[in-house]
């Protein structure tokens, strides 16, 4: 609803309407209007009209109220929490942030026609990253380099930050060189600290990205050496540990968020059967849509519950 635009109350009187029924929504609903600057009433009538009240309307020339045939509550007519939507792209970090700040378990994902594409939970976040044990899983998701960056504080020495790592694993270079080239394979990303040797070797092992931990001053050989080799250089001002700890926050919420089979309602649905479903599902928070299937905001079951004691 705009800013401009007045909420709709419709006047009724009860079913199979005789012409003081009808007479009296029309009559309550100019009052109002006359008294009211907040909401448009309008007179509706909740059956067909008889003889007479035809005769009466006719006679004084007063429009015929529409009929309806459903009075029950829409979940339009109930408070829906406008959570925006998000980019499939947008990092598990912000993600998070995002939840936090605005206190909510879930977040809509859409494209960029506005459509609904999956929903992201504090529990799928959680599940990242306490279940996942793969070193190849940041290649897995497409990761784009924009992400580790912000994830990581870190600044870009050579590379492209849209890009995405799409191979190897993630492995920490903590051993001496002689040892490390044993295990680095083409295009790993490799976390490390401030030693040139260990830069060297990672380099010429076809490392794929290589983040250096600890904000340290990268000697413009290796810059130079990760130019010609195509590598991806970061420096990040956290330590080797933290950097490893982190860094899988920086994964794009689209390999972890749920998009088959969502339970979504629309606009012009009615609360009660909203209601009756809503209690045989395990999720808090629904997506609601509107006449073009596209995202609007999220309902809960506590909507649903505060409508019910103050009716």
């Amino acid at each position: 609803m705009g800013l401009d635009e007045k909420r709709k109350v419709w006047v009724v009187g009860h079913k199979n309407p005789d012409t003081d029924s009808v007479c009296s929504a029309i009559a309550y609903a100019y009052l109002k209007n006359q008294t009211s600057d907040g909401e448009e009433y309008e007179p509706k009538r909740a059956g067909e009209l008889n003889e007479e009240t035809k005769y009466v309307l006719e006679f004084f020339g007063a429009e015929v109220p529409a009929m309806i045939t459903d009075v029950g509550a829409q979940v339009k007519d109930i408070e829906i929490r406008r959570t925006p939507g998000v980019s499939d792209q947008l990092s598990l970090k912000r993600a998070w942030e995002m939840m936090r700040d605005m206190n909510v378990p879930t977040l809509p994902i859409t494209d960029g026609e506005g459509y609904l594409a999956g929903l992201i939970t504090t529990q799928d976040i959680t599940t990242s990253y306490m279940d996942i044990y793969d070193n190849y899983i940041l290649s897995r998701a497409q990761t784009q380099y924009k992400n580790i960056l912000d994830t990581l504080d870190g600044t870009l020495l050579y590379g492209n930050a849209e890009a995405c790592f799409t191979e190897g694993k993630v492995m920490v270079g903590s051993a001496n060189p002689e040892i490390m080239e044993e295990y680095i394979d083409d295009h790993d990303l490799v976390i490390m600290g401030n030693r040139y040797e260990a830069q060297i070797c990672a380099l010429e092992a076809n490392a794929g990205c290589i983040v250096v931990a600890g904000a340290p001053k990268i000697s413009r050989t290796i810059v130079k050496m990760a130019s010609e080799r195509n590598c991806t250089l970061i420096t990040t001002p956290y330590d080797t540990y933290t950097t490893a700890r982190l860094i899988n926050q920086s994964m794009p919420i689209r390999y972890f968020m749920r998009h088959n089979r969502l339970m979504t309602f629309e606009l012009e649905e009615f609360v009660e059967g909203v209601r009756d479903i809503m209690s045989k599902e395990r999720h808090r928070y629904f997506p609601i849509l509107d006449e073009n299937s596209k995202y609007v905001g999220m309902i809960s079951r506590r909507n649903l519950l505060n409508m019910k004691k103050s009716s």
